[in-house]
């Protein structure tokens, strides 16, 4: 069951970055326009110093805002999640889907504790206070996807973390852009 929730998840995260390579970019607030009512459009705390939602041809998604980049562990492409949660061929369906609920709550000491070791397995990370979230994002289809996210303060980190565990191969890194320009999903 874990392994075939991890293929579903891993081909969701890769054909949001086929999507994005072939047309979808950042867009203007005014793209949004034909979003549900019950659209999630903003971010809770303190993902929204991370992150935004972007609508793109194949829907809402959750990705790295202005100045901070979210890259992957396992082969440092950029990370985004989509609000439409299929495993290929993502559909040409626009502002149809989205998030109905995102929700970040603080995890508790244990939960964080066993979170941060699956996280940092392999990772040099010294010894620095830091805050745990769940991060739950459910979309109008229903699916849902859970992350824990990582803040350290200067950079953050994150995984998918299903019912049964979190899964290292999922981890990325949340980084400020230090090259000075604003961080922008590539354009054909």
């Amino acid at each position: 069951m874990h392994r075939g929730k991890l293929l579903i998840f891993a081909c969701v995260l890769a054909a949001s970055l086929c999507s994005m390579s072939t047309s979808s970019r950042a867009s203007d607030e005014t793209e949004c326009n034909g979003s549900a009512l019950d659209a999630v459009m903003i971010l809770p705390s303190p993902l929204r110093k991370w992150g935004q939602i972007v609508c793109t041809q194949f829907g809402h998604e959750l990705r790295s805002r202005d100045g901070w980049i979210w890259a992957s562990l396992k082969d440092i492409s950029t990370v985004h999640i989509p609000s439409q949660m299929v495993a290929r061929n993502p559909s040409a369906i626009g502002d149809e889907s989205y998030f109905t609920a995102i929700e970040a709550k603080e995890l508790p000491g244990n939960d964080a504790a066993f979170a941060l070791a699956t996280f940092s397995d392999g990772l040099h990370l010294d010894e620095v206070s830091m805050k745990s979230y769940r991060v739950t994002l459910t979309s109008v289809s229903g699916g849902e996807i859970a992350i824990d996210v990582f803040d350290f303060g200067t950079f953050a980190g994150a995984m998918w973390c299903p019912d049964d565990g979190c899964v290292s191969s999922s981890r990325f890194l949340i980084m400020q852009d230090s090259s000075g320009t604003k961080s922008q999903p590539p354009s054909t």
